[in-house]
């Protein structure tokens, strides 16, 4: 595993989202809550980009067909044309004053 830098963390706040493409993984990295989270970019279920997804009571909602994300386990909480998988929620290492991931 590797370890990539993502972001310093002085610079997340609320409204933060940021899309990253490392070692064959699309990741969205945003704030909830004030708590960093990062996963999958990608619906498992038609492969559109989650960056665009509303936040809801700590569940992130696909802006395709609705399904949503559990953003703690990333467990498929709703869906509406047939079961899903969930999306991956990756563990966040903090580094030097900065956020980082290994993959």
């Amino acid at each position: 595993m590797q370890y990539y830098p993502l972001e310093k963390i002085a610079n997340l706040d609320s409204n933060y989202r940021r899309i990253f493409r490392l070692a064959g993984h699309h990741l969205l990295l945003l704030v909830h809550e004030d708590k960093p989270r990062l996963v999958d970019n990608i619906c498992p279920h038609a492969g559109y980009p989650m960056n665009e997804g509303l936040v809801l009571d700590g569940q992130l909602r696909c802006p395709m067909h609705g399904y949503l994300f559990d953003l703690e386990n990333g467990k498929c909480m709703a869906s509406y044309e047939g079961p899903c998988e969930g999306i991956r929620v990756y563990e966040l290492v903090e580094r030097d004053s900065e956020l980082g991931v290994y993959l």
